[in-house]
């Protein structure tokens, strides 16, 4: 007798919830440039893992929330988030076949594509950071990604 798979929809709310927490928790100072990007990583994970259940309006969401807590510009977070989930999405058919250093490599090119979306739109609006220490979030995102895939994995399985 086959039992119903559970859904993962408390999952996905508490472990989003625990990535905006994470975005919004003050470092100090030496640590604020390397803070992972954790909502997107969150969402990277739940889109390779729950497709149906997580999707662009999601993204939408999660980057109009980011943008309210981190008081940047409206809208700026839920463009970069929408575009890599999307990219996301069409890559989600390898995820399913890509070792753990190949899904790293490719979270890599996908936080890095959402850092570089950002850092056109605030050198449009003439804010662009000066430094490159704006791009360390991909770096530092992509050397966590295997404890974040390793700790939602279990909600994913039975």
């Amino acid at each position: 007798m086959a039992s119903n798979p559970r859904s993962p929809f408390l999952a996905i709310i508490w472990s989003l919830l625990a990535a905006l927490l994470m975005s919004i928790l003050p470092l100090p100072d030496a640590l604020q440039a390397w803070r992972p990007e954790w909502v997107m990583l969150v969402l990277i994970f739940w889109v390779m893992h729950a497709p149906s259940w997580v999707g662009l309006w999601f993204a939408f969401v999660m980057g109009l929330l980011l943008d309210v807590f981190l008081a940047g510009p409206l809208g700026l977070h839920s463009l970069a988030l929408v575009l890599v989930i999307f990219v996301t999405r069409m890559t989600q058919r390898w995820s399913g076949i890509f070792s753990v250093r190949q899904t790293t490599a490719l979270v890599f090119l996908l936080i890095l594509f959402e850092r570089l979306v950002m850092y056109f739109v605030l050198a449009m609006r003439n804010e662009a950071p000066a430094d490159l220490s704006y791009f360390w979030p991909a770096v530092a995102s992509a050397l966590i990604w295997p404890t974040v895939l390793l700790s939602l994995r279990r909600w994913t399985q039975r």
